[in-house]
């Protein structure tokens, strides 16, 4: 996409939009718990090259929320692409039944995680500030007793909150905990530039990343083969750039209404895994239409040997959360440098996966 194109998107997606985000989540999850590989780290993890920044950071909320709570829909100062959904009253809490499944085996291929640099978080749920950044919500399941435990970063849409996967990815939410795993969400953004033509997350955020989930590896037995991520809208473009901005340690992305608006230079020779999540072409149009963007990811990714599973549901903006419980099987069966490379799926997808759903 040329320069000037992004010129046009950024100043274009301060128009805002509405949201199909209401749909309810199916809260259904499978645990497993791959064999731990150890990781190897990494003093100054790679990366693109930095462009010059676009600093336009969405102000966090001055009154920080327990992570329980529902996303408040207030007003960030920057909207670009998707307009809060309704409050919607999250589901109560349940912890799933615990189920052993196949592990995805262990690869020749491991994830090069960052260093520690500097102090890390204690590590509990609730809302935190973390180097300088406030509203960050953490979702933390009992440490587990050995390095098994998945990370989820989730981004949230424009005008949203961070308490947005509360029901746009519930079934994610409680496979996580289940399995003594943490779930971060971002509020605000450190800034840096606009990587998918928003500014509600941008590069700076990757140093948080970085740092978080070094802390984690080190501190709460996260598994390194175990880190994905997921978001909606501006979120899930940026899950979609975390994926290839990341992509050292970054297993798996499913973005919900999100994909690339433009290319990136991926991070390292490994492709993580990406699930696609999108409504009909001109039905889930924000500025952009996201069955194109999504397949513009889907090209990408297959491209350099990933795999890649595309799923059109149809509908409209953001309307996937029904599939949170697909997304968390697809994460659970492919952890960074997964047997047989690149999907235990290749054949087809499991039995009782979402009908939207297919091979790309």
């Amino acid at each position: 996409m040329t320069r000037a194109r992004a010129s046009v998107l950024m100043s274009l997606f301060a128009l805002g939009c509405s949201s199909d985000a209401s749909e309810s989540p199916t809260e259904t999850a499978d645990e497993g718990s791959p064999p731990r590989v150890g990781p190897v780290i990494a003093t100054n993890p790679g990366g693109a090259p930095q462009p010059p920044r676009i600093d336009a950071p969405n102000t966090p909320p001055s009154n920080e929320t327990p992570v329980s709570s529902a996303p408040t829909g207030e007003e960030l100062p920057t909207p670009e692409l998707q307009q809060p959904a309704p409050p919607v009253e999250p589901p109560p809490t349940q912890t799933p039944p615990v189920v052993e499944p196949e592990p995805a085996a262990a690869g020749s291929v491991q994830p090069t995680i960052p260093a520690v640099a500097g102090e890390c978080p204690t590590f509990q749920t609730g809302t935190i500030t973390f180097m300088g950044l406030r509203g960050i919500q953490l979702v933390v399941g009992a440490k587990a007793s050995a390095a098994t435990a998945p990370l989820v970063f989730y981004w949230h849409g424009t005008g949203s909150s961070s308490g947005e996967f509360t029901f746009m990815a519930g079934a994610v939410r409680s496979g996580v905990e289940a399995e003594g795993g943490i779930l971060v969400s971002f509020q605000g953004t450190t800034g840096g530039d606009a990587l998918s033509g928003t500014s509600v997350f941008g590069r700076g955020d990757l140093e948080l990343v970085d740092q978080l989930a070094a802390c984690a590896v080190r501190d709460h037995n996260v598994d390194p083969r175990r880190i994905f991520t997921t978001g909606c809208s501006a979120g899930g473009l940026f899950a979609t750039n975390l994926a290839v901005l990341r992509s050292e340690y970054i297993a798996a992305a499913a973005p919900n209404s999100g994909g690339l608006t433009f290319p990136q230079q991926f991070q390292s020779d490994y492709t993580p895994a990406l699930m696609t999540v999108h409504g009909a072409p001109g039905r889930d149009v924000v500025i952009v239409d996201f069955s194109n963007t999504s397949a513009t990811a889907d090209r990408t990714f297959s491209g350099r040997g990933g795999f890649v599973v595309n799923c059109n549901h149809g509908g409209g903006h953001c309307g996937g959360s029904g599939l949170a419980g697909d997304i968390w099987e697809f994460f659970e069966a492919h952890p960074y440098g997964v047997e047989p490379a690149p999907s235990p799926w290749t054949g087809g997808l499991p039995t009782g996966f979402d009908s939207a759903c297919e091979l790309f």
